[in-house]
């Protein structure tokens, strides 16, 4: 009964220790998880004193995805996150060790980890501005949050110039989303995609005091400031009222705003651009977005265009469609510039980036301007300034309209459409959508129908290859049957293995013997015949009677051992076509032609047959040169050739006339070589 009392005791005792809240400061080797601390909705770690900031495992809005974040516990605003990209799951963990910080889900799985740290880590430390540290022994920082901001900067915290804060998609969903705040060496600037669309050198109520390059910027007591040498000099400020405690956060909307807090009060002291129709995407995709100083911006569509659904946002053109960018995996061949057209958005339009882009035309016509938008893929709309000829290209992706009043009637807006295509779709990747449904229930019974005939034509092949009498009088081989189910008309006869051997071979020597030159059925293996030829001298056997006279048996001999060498079992050791023609022609050396059994060891019937196709391939078109050369010499300018015409330059195989096949090229032992590959296809 004690030792149950003590049990239960102590299993309460680790239960409320393993779910407190630390303060400050926590060591390796430390776990957390939203389950572990689930009575602090996963809050772990404070900061020290009042607690103005605490490190959880959350979950915003209450949804399934579970950030590592820092929080200010007063506002419950997230000032950092740690795997904004690689969410976890309720059971998903966080581990502190000497190597740093690891978070991994619930089938250990890595999501995020801090970088290789140059000494073993001693603490976590959370500072009181919210700062997340990794401390060695000495209390040096190792790792710091402050230096990997997302969407949020906090009093004492710098972001350099060069960094950005990036906007969460949403409230609750914290993955990198479209918009950056970007610091450059003289500014700081909202961008969309790459596209600016607001600085705060622009905002009225920013001052720019020096001409310095700027090297960080950050918020204080008294204001939002860009600084330069060092933080003694000020580039811009901003002068706000006097506060312990405010953020700057890029929100997800694209606004760049800044709160202050009392206690738990929080107060928008600024918010840029002030004017919402300045986010790109306020309106979606070429929505018209009309300013209105009470209730906020107003959307609708151009004239001729039309809301792409009651779901979502912007507009599509009617009778048409928008092309795709040229970075889109969908975006395929280019369109012909038939195919594109331009819809007029009418006067008085305006479009967020063009304040801050350059006219890639000057000086130009409205036709000129259009042709330049046709001809380059990323050009999505045009706006032409009829004043000045300017014209400006959008680029990439389209955001929303604005309605002006300030360019009146010398602003023309163009949107580059696709003439023809419905105009019932959403857009391009509706339509396809749509489209799949219809081509399926077309091309899908057809394959299948297509798929049973081919299938029934190789059973009906293979049934009547397996049906096939052998004159050895028992079935083919496997490999000769799989041949025969592709067979190409016109190339030679294709045997088996098993009557090669019985043609070729000799019954006490598997090696091979001199069976091979004599065959009851006629059917010889050609390259062994040779090779028997070659290793008894008797060249001019092999040789059409009808050249007689014409070749020589060292020629002979030569063109034997060139063939030979070609029908190597290695097909890496046999010569490509120029060493061929270099052995014919005496500038390189002949190769050393094999035993009997380099030539017999081919593994399957393919290697047997395509051995026999270069081999002969070789022989004859070495044959062919031969008696064209034999042919020039003997009757060079006056004797009769192939064909019978007269000689001299415009006749023959190298003049204009017509070209016969060299005698004795259909008398070699019965073989048909009527359409026979070239050497190079053999050799090579």
């Amino acid at each position: 009964m004690r030792t149950f009392l003590f049990c239960t005791s102590f299993l309460f005792y680790a239960a409320f220790v393993s779910g407190s809240l630390f303060s400050e400061s926590i060591s390796p080797n430390f776990t957390a998880s939203y389950y572990q601390f689930i009575d602090n909705k996963g809050a772990f770690l404070l900061s020290r004193n009042n607690g103005t900031f605490e490190v959880a495992i959350f979950n915003p809005g209450g949804q399934t995805n579970f950030y590592l974040c820092v929080i200010h516990v007063a506002s419950g605003t997230i000032i950092w996150s740690a795997n904004a990209d690689a969410p976890i799951s309720s059971s998903g963990k966080m581990d502190l060790t000497v190597h740093g910080i690891s978070i991994a889900d619930e089938d250990g799985s890595l999501k995020w980890s801090t970088p290789p740290l140059r000494s073993p880590v001693h603490a976590l430390h959370l500072t009181e501005m919210g700062n997340l540290v990794l401390l060695d022994q000495f209390n040096g920082s190792l790792w710091e949050s402050f230096h990997f901001p997302t969407d949020t900067i906090v009093i004492g915290q710098r972001l350099p110039e060069g960094a950005m804060l990036s906007s969460a998609v949403s409230t609750n969903n914290l993955s990198t989303g479209d918009y950056r705040l970007a610091i450059t060496d003289s500014d700081a600037i909202l961008q969309w995609k790459g596209q600016a669309y607001w600085k705060l050198s622009m905002d009225d109520r920013a001052y720019t005091n020096a001409n310095y390059v700027v090297e960080y910027m950050a918020i204080n007591r008294t204001g939002l400031f860009l600084f330069s040498h060092n933080g003694s000099a000020v580039v811009i400020q901003m002068s706000l009222s006097p506060s312990d405690f405010r953020i700057a956060q890029l929100d997800a909307s694209g606004h760049f705003i800044i709160r202050r807090f009392s206690g738990s009060d929080g107060e928008q002291e600024f918010v840029g651009p002030i004017n919402g129709c300045q986010i790109p995407l306020v309106c979606g995709r070429i929505g018209l977005c009309v300013a209105a100083q009470s209730n906020g911006p107003t959307c609708s569509c151009p004239q001729g265009f039309h809301e792409v659904s009651q779901n979502s946002s912007g507009c599509v053109p009617s009778g048409s469609s928008l092309p795709l960018a040229c970075y889109s995996t969908k975006n395929g061949s280019q369109l012909n510039s038939s195919a594109l057209s331009y819809s007029m958005l009418g006067f008085g339009m305006d479009y967020f980036a063009i304040d801050f882009s350059e006219p890639v035309r000057y000086g130009v016509n409205l036709s000129v301007c259009q042709e330049f938008c046709t001809s380059d893929c990323s050009c999505l709309a045009i706006f032409y300034d009829n004043s000045s000829g300017s014209c400006y290209a959008l680029e990439n992706d389209l955001g929303s309209i604005i309605s002006s009043t300030a360019y009146e009637d010398d602003m023309l807006g163009y949107i580059k459409v696709i003439v023809g295509a419905p105009s019932d779709v959403h857009n391009t990747y509706s339509s396809q959508s749509q489209q799949f449904p219809v081509i399926a229930l077309v091309l899908l019974p057809f394959t299948g129908l297509l798929l049973m005939v081919v299938l029934g034509l190789l059973w009906w092949r293979r049934r009547k290859v397996s049906n096939r009498e052998i004159k050895l009088g028992h079935a083919s081989s496997l490999s000769s049957g799989d041949l025969d189910s592709f067979y190409i008309p016109g190339l030679p006869q294709r045997f088996d293995l098993e009557e090669l051997e019985s043609h070729s071979m000799d019954n006490s020597n598997s090696g091979g013997g001199q069976s091979t030159s004599s065959s009851g059925s006629g059917v010889v293996y050609f390259p062994l015949l040779a090779l028997d030829m070659h290793e008894q001298g008797r060249y001019m056997e092999l040789a059409d009677p009808r050249l007689e006279g014409r070749v020589t048996s060292e020629e002979v001999e030569k063109l034997v051992r060139v063939a030979l060498c070609c029908v190597h079992e290695e097909p890496s050791w046999r010569p490509n076509m120029v060493n061929v023609v270099g052995m014919l022609e005496g500038s390189i050396p002949l190769g050393v032609v094999k035993s009997k059994r380099s030539i017999w060891r081919l593994k399957t019937i393919t290697d047997f047959f395509w051995a026999i196709v270069n081999f002969i391939g070789v022989f004859f078109a070495t044959m062919f040169s031969m008696e064209k050369s034999n042919a020039y010499r003997k009757g060079s300018g006056s004797g009769k050739k192939w064909d019978g015409g007269p000689g001299g330059p415009g006749s023959g195989p190298y003049g204009g006339g017509p070209r016969g096949p060299p005698r004795g090229l259909d008398n070699v032992r019965g073989i048909d070589h009527s359409s026979l590959p070239a050497c190079g296809s053999c050799c090579g």
